[in-house]
């Protein structure tokens, strides 16, 4: 069986806060963490309060690209 989830608008890569990116996958500020600490030692620090586009564009290849058709098991 898969599923669809569908964004209000288009996923853009460009730099993001946390709290936009919580916005866009439509996931807890928990989730995050522990998402984002999985990735820490690749992924590093966000400057200036946002992720670069180098290091969302790593976000959302480990996480998938939000809109996208994901599969759900039976």
């Amino acid at each position: 069986m898969t599923k669809v989830v569908y964004l209000d608008r288009p996923f853009v890569l460009k730099p993001y806060s946390k709290k936009e990116l919580d916005s866009l996958l439509k996931i807890s500020p928990c989730v995050r963490r522990a998402w984002l600490k999985a990735l820490q030692p690749e992924l590093g620090e966000p400057i200036g309060g946002l992720f670069s586009m180098r290091q969302v564009e790593f976000i959302i290849n480990a996480y998938g690209i939000p809109g996208q058709i994901v599969n759900e098991a039976a």
